[in-house]
């Protein structure tokens, strides 16, 4: 079984002489966009595939309802503007 490369490197170079506070923060903004601490957390404890996968399956449904709910509601706005317009007939 293969993994993913487990090993990032994140290096933070020092532009124009920066501060230290900025180089900190820049280097937080690319931890987080390498997802590195959500892949500590994840990894911290063994799960077994049956459970990643069952995971994977419910986070898929509710993204699906989430834009399911999401059309709706755009289709319900569009008709409301539709009906304000044309009066109680």
């Amino acid at each position: 079984m293969s993994k993913k490369n487990t090993h990032t490197n994140v290096k933070v170079d020092s532009k124009n002489f920066d501060s230290f506070e900025k180089m900190v923060r820049r280097f937080i903004k690319k931890v987080k966009k390498e997802r590195i601490i959500e892949q500590v957390k994840e990894r911290r404890y063994y799960e077994k595939p049956s459970v990643v996968k069952r995971r994977a399956k419910l986070l898929g449904i509710k993204r699906q309802k989430k834009r399911e709910r999401e059309f709706q509601q755009k289709i319900n706005s569009a008709e409301r503007l539709n009906t304000k317009g044309r009066g109680n007939k």
